[in-house]
């Protein structure tokens, strides 16, 4: 070779090379969970939780299989990366950095999650009823008595399980032995309440009994620990106890809209075996508002008679109760 062909060579030869990282630089990240499944609801009315396990749920809560982790960055709170750990907790491997972290349970039958990739956005919801059924309720229940005709009905939520954590950082540099663990507590979302109906007789001629509460929150803005703001009425169903005269069950909210103004009614519709029903809509704001009220009772006292359904026969009978006069001592622990 001649000199300038050599030239030409090791010019070519630096041109076409480049620096190319072997990999990419991590860190290991410990994370371990507390599940937090004491739930504020004291289920004091004599029901079997073995013979109603979705009660047992929402009472005691479920412990989730998994979790799925979400790393933001700290100042825009956009997604960096996402992994999913057993319920225990685990370890990932993730870019240093500076980072929110948001950890929620999935898989529950009824809530669900969207928005997550910013975290300012994160909301944990439920669908809406069936057409036909918000089309039996708007038929059923009087514009003066509601006032709620626009808002979304909504089926009631499962508990969603969420743990915050903010600024971690994740360093690139360890020392000797050192690690970084992250210890955390996810705990439920929901507000649950017992929900009683007590002097009814009857319940034996009962096939069903669904119930609308007004005055709801719509959804849970997860990701930065806030409620929503939107209205909804939620969808709920009561089983009938002949054996206590009672109507009774068992319901996760994503809580009652924060406004003074905001009412609260239920409405409930008893569907008897001959296909007849019956309604009544109870004002039960002062309950939810009721500071005393720590265990989420809702108990209403009233003389309700189911008669022996015929074959197309009953009726519906719409009225509101008036709650204002009555009174029940609710237990405080």
């Amino acid at each position: 070779f001649t000199c300038l062909t050599y030239l030409l060579l090791l010019t070519g030869m630096l041109a076409g090379c480049k620096r190319i990282e072997l990999y990419e630089l991590t860190t290991k990240v410990k994370i371990n969970f507390n599940i937090d499944l004491d739930i504020d609801v004291d289920l004091d009315m004599e029901v079997d939780t073995k013979l109603d396990p979705e009660f047992a749920a929402k009472v005691d809560g479920v412990m989730p299989e998994y979790m799925q982790v979400i790393f933001s960055d700290s100042k825009t709170n956009r997604m960096q990366a996402s992994f999913i750990l057993p319920a225990s907790g685990g370890e990932v491997d993730i870019r240093p950095g500076d980072y929110h972290i948001v950890a929620y349970n999935f898989g529950t039958n009824s809530t669900q999650t969207d928005y997550v990739s910013v975290m300012d956005d994160a909301l944990a919801f439920t669908t809406d009823i069936t057409k036909s059924m918000a089309s039996k309720l708007n038929a059923q229940t009087a514009r003066e008595t509601r006032g709620y005709e626009d808002d979304p009905i909504i089926y009631e939520p499962d508990h969603l399980y969420v743990a915050n954590e903010k600024n971690i950082n994740v360093p690139s540099v360890l020392n000797y032995n050192e690690d970084v663990t992250i210890h955390t507590t996810a705990s439920t979302i929901l507000d649950v309440y017992s929900l009683e109906v007590l002097g009814v007789t009857g319940c034996e001629n009962i096939e069903k009994v669904e119930a609308f509460i007004t005055g709801q929150i719509k959804n849970n803005r997860f990701g930065i620990e806030e409620r929503g703001t939107d209205p909804s009425t939620l969808y709920v169903t009561l089983k009938p106890d002949a054996q206590n005269n009672r109507l009774y069950t068992v319901f996760g909210t994503f809580g009652k809209l924060p406004f003074a103004e905001n009412k609260v009614y239920l409405d409930i519709t008893v569907t008897d075996t001959g296909g007849g029903q019956y309604r009544y809509v109870y004002d039960v704001t002062d309950q939810f508002d009721d500071e005393k009220n720590v265990n989420n009772k809702l108990v209403i006292i009233e003389e309700i008679d189911i008669p022996e359904g015929n074959i197309g026969g009953g009726g519906l009978a719409p009225g509101l109760q008036d709650w204002d006069n009555e009174s029940v001592d609710i237990p405080l622990c």
